[in-house]
């Protein structure tokens, strides 16, 4: 393969997005690594993704690229009643005159959004689902109305998921439309002091300076860097970049890593990593990364673009150590028969199969439970396998809630409209029948105007574990209370559910991922629950307080607790009057089972009862094993 240097053309080209670059890092301090992401995503023209929680600056940085970019720009900002001609534009209609009767035409007038070399999408997982869809397929063919669209890159922002909202995530189908995707935290909490300071140093110089532009200009947007024409032009060169050998094969070689590497992180595995799209985004981010160094072409240390392409394609764990995966796989020898073939990038051809041998796995299960290979086996007892413990009844059951939870639709204020309802409070005046409403406001309704009652499925759901590690758990009880979890780990990973985990005796010993109770990184949990040593007193209040803390806030139905213990609770408040209160004012189901050959305490079945949980319990069998039956 023949490289030829790169032209002088070229490099003004390259230094133009390296200037937006370094303009975007002085519009945000501290996100380095979204500056860059979105830099890449508009050289490459491809879509992005920012999450992050409210004030991280998600909105300042998209618009930064937009301003100073020179690119044509519209801004849409989604809420819950946003319809399909507010992206679309307006519908025209008009009246013909036709071989003597007359014809009604429709015709759909282009809005900004069709003439956007850049859109700007805020609070996208707030759109509804009729208009979500539409705006997905414009983004994916970059057509609309016959015509192709001048769209270059679209830059949606949307909230993390674990800052509890009354909005459904986006799922990773959806997610997949935008190759880059970017996660933003904040500077105090990811823990940059220094440039928190820097920050707020420059907002107290600042504020007058953007005063007067807001009085003289209007607008506090910086100033472009770039011209259309530099930035098309750059794009072009960025295509036609030529790819190394050695580099497809790195590709290969680092898919089949992190192939590996999210097996034993997540049971759900990296359906999105290997298809045709994202190959083939990834191709053109690798071309962008090497064009942005001046390079003639794309080598392996360009890899590291597809570190902005993972936030949700592979779990945070792998994520984090995706630049040591990386750096280890540079220094192994590359695969010499896959390098002097030249083979081809999956998803670099429109033609051929897209599967490979990795991705030719059997077809899921249709049990209600994962197969057993997806999480660690359960711990041995004296080096021997376990007594078996028949968890399936209290599985089944618990599938069956969390089943009727994601199917039954709840009340929500971010829902849709499913029917009315009597109105309430005056707050909901503006979601009233129309001529009710006039005729309340003008005296002539007796009673009060209907409104629409909005309803919404529950998504995801999530599922707190709280196990109890006292002293009397010893033995044998271990091994089957950890059976049991990982039983509950393997539904919930079916479902793509958060989980949280706490063991507890006298004080409750939560375990968070990333700083968060609730995630789905069900291997390592797995892997804790087999490590417990029983030790301590049974304490039932700190860990319920503790689970309920981390479920607060999340709307629908589908949040549940399972509390596994084999003793009555002898520390703190053993009534746990107040969780049971706090439960039920979130709507969260308690579901209790407890272990062992003594009487089961009654404010097992209080809790349960209260609040709508299931009640099992778990008896020894006279040749071994455990029996979980409904009490």
């Amino acid at each position: 393969m023949t490289l030829t240097a790169p032209d002088h053309r070229a490099t003004e080209l390259a230094a133009a997005f390296v200037e937006l670059r370094t303009a975007l890092g002085r519009v945000l301090v501290g996100q380095d690594d979204a500056a860059t992401g979105l830099t890449l995503a508009l050289l490459a023209e491809q879509h992005a993704y920012l999450e992050g929680p409210p004030g991280c600056g998600k909105s300042e940085l998209a618009a930064a690229l937009a301003a100073l970019s020179g690119a044509r720009t519209h801004t849409l900002v989604f809420h819950r009643d946003i319809r399909e001609t507010d992206l679309l534009g307006d519908v025209l209609l008009s009246r013909h005159r036709h071989r003597g009767h007359e014809r009604l035409r429709r015709e759909l007038i282009p809005g900004p959004l069709l003439q956007a070399e850049i859109a700007l999408l805020e609070d996208l997982p707030r759109s509804p689902g009729e208009a979500l869809g539409p705006l997905l397929r414009i983004l994916a063919e970059r057509h609309a109305l016959g015509q192709p669209l001048p769209l270059e890159s679209a830059v949606a922002t949307g909230p993390l998921e674990q800052v509890e909202a009354p909005i459904d995530p986006l799922e990773p189908g959806q997610l997949d439309r935008f190759a880059v995707q970017l996660r933003l935290t904040g500077l105090l909490t990811g823990g940059l002091f220094d440039e928190a300071a820097v920050l707020l140093e420059r907002g107290a110089a600042q504020e007058p300076s953007r005063a007067a532009v807001r009085s003289t200009a209007g607008s506090a947007h910086p100033p472009a860097v770039m011209s259309t024409a530099t930035r098309k032009a750059a794009q072009r060169a960025a295509a036609a970049l030529q790819v190394e050998p050695r580099t497809l094969d790195a590709y290969h070689r680092l898919l089949d890593r992190l192939r590996q590497r999210t097996a034993d992180e997540s049971a759900s595995g990296d359906r999105l990593m290997s298809d045709r799209s994202f190959s083939s985004a990834a191709l053109r981010l690798v071309r962008a990364h090497a064009f942005l160094r001046g390079a003639p072409a794309a080598a392996p240390r360009d890899l590291g673009a597809i570190r902005y392409m993972v936030a949700h394609r592979l779990p945070e764990e792998v994520q984090e150590d995706f630049d040591h995966i990386l750096e280890e796989l540079l220094g192994d020898p590359p695969n010499v028969t896959m390098a002097e073939t030249g083979a081809q990038m999956p998803g670099a051809q429109s033609q051929g199969d897209d599967s490979d041998g990795a991705a030719a796995a059997s077809p899921a299960s249709d049990s209600w439970i994962d197969d057993q290979a997806d999480l660690p086996a359960p711990p041995t007892l004296f080096g021997k396998p376990p007594p078996p413990a028949q968890v399936d009844p209290l599985l089944r059951a618990l599938v069956g809630r969390i089943e009727r939870g994601r199917i039954d639709p709840d009340t929500d204020p971010g829902g849709q409209p499913r029917g009315y309802r009597p109105l309430r409070d005056l707050d909901e005046l503006i979601d009233a029948d129309l001529i009710e409403a006039l005729l309340f406001a003008d005296g002539r309704l007796p009673g009060a105007p209907r409104t629409f009652e909005r309803k919404r499925k529950s998504a995801g759901g999530a599922v707190a574990v709280l196990r109890d590690i006292s002293a009397s758990m010893a033995g044998r009880l271990t091994v089957w209370s950890s059976q049991v979890v990982l039983g509950i780990l393997r539904v919930a990973a079916r479902r793509r559910m958060r989980v949280g985990y706490v063991e507890f005796h006298h004080r409750a010993l939560p375990h968070h991922v990333g700083g968060r109770l609730l995630h789905r990184s069900y291997s390592r949990l797995a892997e804790q629950a087999g490590q417990a040593k029983a030790v301590g007193q049974t304490n039932y209040e700190a860990p319920l307080r503790t689970a309920l803390e981390g479920l607060r806030g999340g709307s629908g139905r589908n949040r549940h607790v399972v509390l596994l213990t084999d003793g009555l609770p002898i520390i703190g408040d053993t009534t746990v009057r107040r969780e049971r209160q706090l439960a039920r004012r979130l709507g969260v189901a308690l579901h209790t089972v407890f272990l062992g050959n003594g009487d089961c305490p009654p404010v097992l079945d209080d809790i349960s009862l209260e609040t709508g949980g299931l009640r099992f319990y778990g008896r020894p069998l006279a040749g071994g094993g455990l029996r979980l039956e409904e009490r």
